[in-house]
């Protein structure tokens, strides 16, 4: 269980000419999605400023599309990409100024990914309303980095409403994040490490529901990794149990190995 690296690569903008990152099919999890040539449409106002007497290749800014496709070929799900594009020095290589200045590379940055590439890994035995967290955040992650730490936030929150952690006081008032944490944290001895990294999630959703808000889609990533890392140590143990129990039930107690 592991955060995408390929999240982190998709997180920057995407150099042409150089390779897409491939992510784990969001519908099989065992493919991965490999990403054909994007298509450009510039803006009006880029368009427009061409005939300018100082135009520069760098004024060059649009819209893209992309097509992804999984590479199972027991599953190839589409995925649809779109995003912005702008033209800047290139990146993947040295270059000679002697041979007329640098040169120009367009660079990809994705606002959003259809269907969403999991931001982080739902254990099997995780309850549902878990799976419907991570879902949310997923959705926006590229789009909205502020709303996806807010939508793990939620999950947390999800969380321990599944694990009986009530969301309203006695007097029906709504009560904090931090309370509810500390609640579930102080009925269990041994969950305190994992109620640390559920505090520090809370902490990154909040940030993101500030209207001043600057997350960006990297930081949500790291936050992933940190309630990936909580749920990991509350629900690995679980799904290997349960695998277990399978491997047995199939071989009976009466075979012999």
């Amino acid at each position: 269980m592991a955060v995408d690296p390929a999240l982190f690569e998709l997180a920057k903008p995407v150099e042409e000419g150089l390779a897409w990152p491939r992510p784990a099919c969001p519908n099989c999890q065992s493919g991965y999605v490999g990403f054909a040539k994007p298509t450009e449409d510039e803006s009006h106002s880029s368009a427009s400023a061409r005939t300018h007497s100082a135009w520069d290749p760098e004024w060059i800014n649009g819209t893209f599309v992309v097509r992804g496709q999984c590479e199972n070929p027991d599953c190839q799900q589409a995925v649809h990409g779109t995003g912005d594009y702008r033209v800047d020095y290139a990146r993947k290589r040295d270059y000679d100024e002697n041979e007329g200045g640098p040169p120009y590379s367009t660079f990809y940055s994705v606002t959003h990914l259809h269907p969403p590439m999991l931001l982080m890994p739902i254990p099997k035995s995780a309850p549902e309303e878990v799976r419907e967290g991570v879902l949310r955040a997923s959705r926006v992650l590229f789009a909205d980095p502020g709303l996806a730490a807010t939508a793990l936030r939620a999950t947390v929150e999800l969380f321990l409403t599944s694990e009986g952690i009530s969301a309203v006081s006695t007097n029906g008032e709504f009560r904090s994040a931090h309370s509810r944490i500390t609640e579930w944290k102080n009925a269990d001895p041994s969950r305190p490490s994992v109620a640390d990294l559920f505090f520090a999630v809370k902490w990154l959703g909040n940030a993101g529901t500030h209207e001043d808000s600057d997350l960006t889609t990297i930081e949500v990533l790291d936050g992933a990794r940190v309630l990936d890392e909580a749920f990991h140590r509350l629900f690995l143990g679980a799904d290997i149990d349960k695998h277990a129990q399978t491997i047995n039930a199939a071989k009976g107690p009466n075979r012999t190995p």
